[in-house]
């Protein structure tokens, strides 16, 4: 039976024996709707008399768990001879215990009956309005979600199977959702650098910081689909999980594919014209007796050589700016002597001096060393010694190693210094390749290239590299 009032606070009593029912249905009516029904009914709050929790638990807790996020209560009526308790270790009351949130003693006292149903349904009203708001953040992670350009996929980590995925997901792949679903990951993704997907996945699970990675993207008609993917650990529906956020590079990866061609026929061609130049300027400047042609001849050859050597710079430029080497622990000091050893070798009539400790550990990729290369280099061939003085000096500090490399030189041209900072124009034909690779390896380590030139004095040049964390 029921009694109804326009309170959107119902309570449902579960209570045996009519007078039992009465009495207590009465201490409720002032403040809540009451249901009184042998079947379980939708309410706001469920109060029920002990010895009945073996008949109603799996109910409730079914109702308990339809309810979910939002709270609802059950309240035990504890007779004064009955065991059960919130607490207890009783098995017969576990299953029970796992239902009710709080119980009132009989003989009910109605000041605490009311303060105790007064607390659960202000919870469950509180619960209510953080369950509204959560499903509207949902509702709109569920909008974006669908409406991001990028392919979206989440993958299970203890299952491997892909969880989720959106609608570009679905167009990059060529799947429907439902199908996709239920492709293993790795028949459709695979990383460039052979990683294992299953491996990926659980490594990045126990990661704070995302990571982003290259891969290859099959389609459904077999088509291999450069993609980058950055990727994070997640939980979704209550489950540790991993998002990709995966954007198709093909168009990218074939346009640097066709400028690497380019540029390797380019030079290929230039070089050998060059060579063809070369090889005419020896021969006329050998079998003339014309002391004007000559010169002329003399400077064609030297200029030639000079542009033989920038094409061979701008290869070890364009190798440098297209590493993809991942940073590593080097010790400098070692790189130094190597430098040191290979340009005496090289100007054996330079003086290469180097001031450091036995080692000293940098973050640093497989170019570090032709940048300092680079720098040692110029200081001796800049030089106006007859035997060129380079000082190179490492010192460490508390969170970078710095290397100085002083000579003694007519300094570092304007021209050449403005390519460092992007300002180099079709007027301005600064032949500052080597200055530019540098700063570009330096700064793709994350140090720093400082240079103070003086054409009367010379340049002094100072890399600040950062160190390895102990």
């Amino acid at each position: 039976m029921f009694e109804t009032r326009h309170d959107e606070t119902t309570v449902q009593l579960l209570v045996s024996g009519e007078q039992d029912q009465s009495a207590i249905r009465d201490l409720l009516l002032s403040e809540y709707d009451v249901v009184v029904d042998d079947e379980i009914q939708p309410a706001s709050c469920y109060l029920i008399e002990d010895r009945l929790l073996p008949k109603y638990g799996s109910q409730l807790l079914a109702r308990k768990q339809a309810e979910h996020p939002t709270f609802c209560p059950v309240v035990v009526i504890k007779r004064q001879d009955s065991s059960f308790s919130l607490g207890g270790t009783q098995q017969v009351w576990q299953r029970e215990q796992a239902v009710v949130d709080d119980i009132v003693a009989a003989p009910i006292n109605e000041q605490v009956l009311n303060y105790r149903l007064e607390n659960l349904c202000i919870r469950r009203v509180q619960s209510r309005k953080l369950t509204s708001q959560y499903e509207q953040i949902e509702a709109r992670y569920e909008r974006l979600f669908e409406s991001a350009e990028e392919a979206i996929v989440v993958v299970d980590v203890e299952s491997n199977e892909i969880a989720e995925c959106n609608r570009a997901a679905c167009e990059l792949f060529g799947y429907s959702k439902f199908e996709l679903q239920r492709l293993n990951p790795s028949s459709v993704i695979q990383f460039e650098d052979g990683c294992e997907f299953t491996e990926f996945t659980e490594h990045l699970s126990q990661q704070d910081a995302g990571v982003t990675k290259t891969l290859i993207c099959t389609t459904q008609w077999g088509q291999s689909v450069h993609a980058e993917a950055s990727a994070a650990a997640i939980e979704h529906a209550e489950q540790q999980s991993v998002l990709l956020l995966i954007r198709d590079i093909s168009e990218r990866v074939r346009r640097q594919k066709q400028i690497r061609v380019l540029n390797r026929v380019l030079r290929h061609n230039i070089r050998n014209s060059i060579n063809v130049v070369n090889g005419y300027g020896e021969l006329i400047y050998e079998s003339t007796a014309d002391d004007e042609v000559s010169a002329f001849a003399e400077k064609v050859v030297d200029r030639s050589k000079e542009l033989l050597d920038l094409s061979e710079k701008s290869r070890t430029v364009s190798n440098a700016l297209q590493a993809g080497d991942e940073l590593q622990s080097l010790d400098v000091v070692a790189v130094l002597d190597r430098i040191r050893a290979a340009l005496s070798d090289e100007y054996p009539h330079a003086r290469i001096e180097l001031t450091a400790p036995e080692s000293a550990q940098v973050f640093g990729n497989s170019y570090l060393q032709t940048a300092l290369y680079e720098l040692c280099e110029n200081a001796i061939v800049h030089s106006t010694q007859d035997a060129p003085l380079v000082d190179i000096s490492v010192t460490e500090a508390q969170s970078a190693v710095t290397v100085r490399i002083e000579d003694r030189g007519t300094g570092i041209s304007e021209q050449e210094l403005a390519m460092l900072e992007g300002e180099e124009t079709a007027l301005r034909h600064g032949s500052g390749l080597g200055l530019w690779m540098v700063n570009s390896v330096v700064d793709g380590i994350g140090g720093e290239l400082d240079i103070s030139t003086d054409s009367t004095r010379g340049s002094v040049v100072t890399v600040s590299l950062p160190q390895p964390a102990e």
